[in-house]
Order: structure tokens, then sequence, then C-alpha cells
């Protein structure tokens, strides 16, 4: 397989510079020829020695350059896919610690102990969330039920909002914990279990229906555009991955606006959109939208824990497939999950 080189400015002055300096010693050195003995050079024999100190200065300038090349700058580049593989959350690079040069040793060295120091760290504050969210589980879900009878008990108004108050809390955090544990399961994950042929425009249809009491009170207008698609892959997860979406459009887009859902196969492939005409974000949220705990606009009136879409992004990663947002301030926004078709 060849590999694509993609020359730096710094490489490329090198290259030019390292020629320069070949083409100019060799004509510096004709020149003291053609000086020193004129006639000498009037018969074609004679640039012969010429051609051949001009070829292996060539030859020698195109060594040097793949010599810098191999020491300093193939590392460098190394480096900076490395760093972009960190800056996406992968703590699993390492770059070879075995150079021909002191420098670029120390350099990765120093790369690898960072990396090994974060992944320490993201491992420690994983295990962390997920303990405590374990064991909060069974005390949340007494005060839930606690809660669910006293609201159900004869209650004056302000007891009764209260008792909801408390009711609505638990739930919240109950669909936190849920969410942290279900995320924690899936990044321990590396094949999706218990996969299964089944529609996948049925499914979409399931997931917009289960919803219908938010986007009906909010007079919502539902677009479909769902041919017959046969999917093969989990389906209880996948059915995740739809509800997070449509329930995020729900939220976010105001009343009578617009929600369509579409699907469109490819050969090799199947996508599902999923637009609103709601608020919209700006580009500086859409890079961190799929993020953990990440909320880009804190509203009192929009619940949400930020893992809704860390779930969706892991679960279609698991499917081998991708996830990605269109959207502009005041514009709607427009998810669209991309699923390759497997065996």
């Amino acid at each position: 397989m060849i590999r694509k080189f993609k020359l730096s400015v710094a490489f490329f002055f090198t290259i030019t510079l390292i020629m320069a300096m070949a083409f100019f010693a060799t004509g510096f050195l004709t020149y003291l020829s053609l000086r020193s003995a004129p006639d000498q050079y009037s018969r074609p024999a004679a640039w012969l020695p010429m051609l051949g100190l001009a070829t292996a200065t060539v030859v020698v300038s195109i060594f040097l350059t793949f010599m810098i090349s191999r020491t300093f700058f193939i590392p460098i580049e190394r480096l900076i896919a490395a760093l972009k593989k960190v800056a996406s959350g992968n703590f699993d690079v390492r770059l070879p610690e075995q150079s021909e040069t002191p420098e670029v040793t120390e350099m990765n060295v120093n790369f690898n102990k960072m990396v090994s120091e974060l992944n320490s760290m993201e491992l420690l504050q994983s295990d962390f969330i997920q303990n405590v969210s374990h064991e909060i589980k069974t005390p949340l879900s007494a005060i839930e039920g606690y809660a669910t009878l006293l609201n159900s008990a004869p209650l004056n108004g302000e007891l009764h909002e209260y008792a909801n108050r408390i009711l609505e809390s638990t739930r919240q955090l109950s669909s936190l914990t849920g969410n942290i544990l279900r995320l924690s399961k899936l990044e321990n994950q590396q094949i999706l279990p218990e996969k299964s042929l089944f529609s996948l425009d049925e499914q979409l249809r399931q997931a917009v229906l289960s919803l219908e009491p938010l986007w009906s009170a909010k007079n919502l207008d539902i677009e479909i555009d769902l041919p017959e698609v046969e999917y093969y892959g989990n389906e209880d997860l996948i059915y995740q991955v739809w509800t997070n979406l449509f329930s995020n459009a729900v939220k976010f887009t105001p009343q009578n606006g617009t929600i369509s859902v579409k699907i469109e196969k490819a050969p090799d492939f199947v996508s599902v959109e999923i637009r609103d005409s709601g608020v919209g974000m700006a580009k500086e949220i859409q890079n961190h939208i799929f993020d953990k705990f990440y909320q880009g606009e804190r509203n009192r009136n929009m619940e949400g824990n930020g893992l809704g879409l860390a779930l969706v992004k892991r679960i279609v990663e698991l499917c081998a497939g991708s996830v990605t947002v269109d959207s502009c301030p005041g514009g709607g926004s427009a998810f669209t999950v991309s699923l390759p078709y497997s065996s």
C-alpha cells in the first residue's frame, strides 16, 4: 500500500534549499573549470566528468533530503497524527520510543507518559461516576416510590406541588444514573450483542409514536418519509438512538414548529435524518455536542443531563456508523445517522 505524503512548508523549503546549494556548487565548479581551461571543454567528451559530478551532486542532495525528512519531519507528522487522536478522546495511542535521534526519543517517551496519565485519569473518573451512580440507584428508587405514594394521597395544593417536585427530581436523577450506567457498559463493549433482522422504518414510527404526548402538546407538525428498510443489528440499542434524537428535536422546537424524519437508502448503508425547526446551535456548540455531560445552553425549562447524545454516538460507533449534525442559530438542527449494512 502506497502511503500518501504531504509536503509541508518546512519540508519543501529544505528540499529547495538543498537542491539550490547542489546546483550552485555544480555551476561554480563548472565555471572554475571553464575559466582554467576553456579550450579543453570545447570537445563534448570533456564534459563527461562535469556531468558525472552534477549527477553525483543531485544524488547526494536527494539522499540528504531523505535523511532529513526521515530524522525530523516524519516523526513530527506522527506526533501530529497522534495528538489529533488524543484530542478526539483516544488515549490508547502510543509512539515508538526508539528513534535514531535522542530528541525524538525524548519527545515520544514524554508523549507516551502524558497519554498514560490521561488514560488513568479518564478510567478513574469513569469508575468513580459508575460506582456512585450504582450506589445511589437503590435509594433513588425508594424515594421515587414514596413520592409516588405521597402524590396519590389526598393533599392540599401546596403539599401536592411539593410531592410533584420531589417525584420529578427523583425521575431526573434516575434517568441520569441509568444513562451513566448504560454509557459505561457501552464504552467497555467492542461489538453489538444480540443482533437480529428488524424493520428500521417501523422502528422509527414506533419511536415517534412513543413521544406523541410531548410533540402533540406543542402542536408540532411531524413529517415522515420512511421507505421500507430491513436492518440487521441490536434492535433495543438502535431504538435508543431514535428516541434520544427525536426527543431532543421535540425539546428544542418551539410551539407549532416542524420535525421531519426521513430514510435515505444507499447500496452500502442507510441514512436517517431527523431535522427540526428549532433554535439551532452555534458551531462551537456543535464541536462538543456529543461529549459526555456537555450541555450547550442551560435552560431551566429544558430537562437533560448531557448524556443522551453521548449515548447516541457510542451506539452508532458500535454499529460502525457515523452521526453528524448540521445546524445554525435560529435555523434548526439536522442530525444524520449513517448505518452500514451488515451480513
